[in-house]
This record gives structure tokens, sequence and C-alpha cells, in this order.
């Protein structure tokens, strides 16, 4: 692996699902204006349709090109061998365990840590991992 990792903190006050998915919908959103294609990697396909409905609405005004089919410039998806090879960035969305193996094929890889304790866990595997495999690891606190 090589590259960049993102590792956003969201915030440790008690935000309802909502509020912390919008937050990472401005991530998402970010990404594709600076990179351009970008992959979204849900959890499940149950979460997959909650980003995609949400990335509608996060925002009053806001544009962002998504969708499950891979000709979107944000394409959202929850089976890892849908991956697209040009996309520029991976994003993943509440995933629960450890990278995915896809990870080691992206340039830019977007990554969140949990706010409950409990929850943290998985995403402190990845970043280990992350260090281990050599990426660029960038922390960023996420607003929310």
């Amino acid at each position: 692996m090589s590259g960049t990792v993102n590792f956003y903190q969201l915030p440790a006050l008690p935000l309802s699902v909502v509020e912390s998915r919008r937050a990472i919908c401005r991530v998402i959103a970010k990404a594709w204006q600076v990179l351009g294609r970008v992959d979204v990697l849900a959890a499940s396909p149950e979460l997959q349709k909650n980003y995609d409905d949400l990335l509608w609405t996060f925002h009053a005004g806001a544009f962002l090109p998504h969708g499950s089919t891979v000709q979107e410039p944000v394409y959202l998806f929850s089976d890892p061998q849908q991956r697209r090879p040009e996309a520029r960035a991976l994003v993943l969305l509440e995933w629960p365990g450890e990278l995915p193996a896809i990870a080691d094929t992206v340039e830019r890889l977007i990554d969140f840590i949990p706010a409950a304790e409990a929850d943290r866990e998985a995403a402190r595997k990845r970043y280990r991992q992350c260090k281990q495999a050599g990426y660029s690891i960038q922390m960023f606190p996420l607003e929310a």
C-alpha cells in the first residue's frame, strides 16, 4: 500500500445518527470536489441506501452527483468486489472491521472514527493496518 489515509474523528458530543451522517456527507462532497471520482463503500446494502438518500438532502442547495452505477462520479456500493480502478479515493462508511482488501489499491482512503468509545476498536485496528502498510496518515476532527 502507498498513498494517504484521512481519518476523521467524529465529535465527542452526543450527535444524532443523522447529524453524524450529514457530517460524513460533507466529507464525501469535499472529496468529490477535490479528487473527482470517488468510491463510497458502505458496510451494508441498507447503509448504502441510507447514504444514497441523505446525499440528496444533507445540505440545501448542494448538488452531489452520486448513485449506485459505476458511471456516477460518486459511486455508492456495498460489495468490495465492485470498486472502480479509476476512482481517486475510497470512502469507508461505518466500516465494522479490518480494512477491506481493496484498500491497498487506492491513492486516498477516507475513514471515520466513531465518537463512542465502544465502537472505536475497529477504527483503531484499521489505523494500525494503515500505519504498518506505509500509508501517510492524516487525522482531522469532524465538525457536526
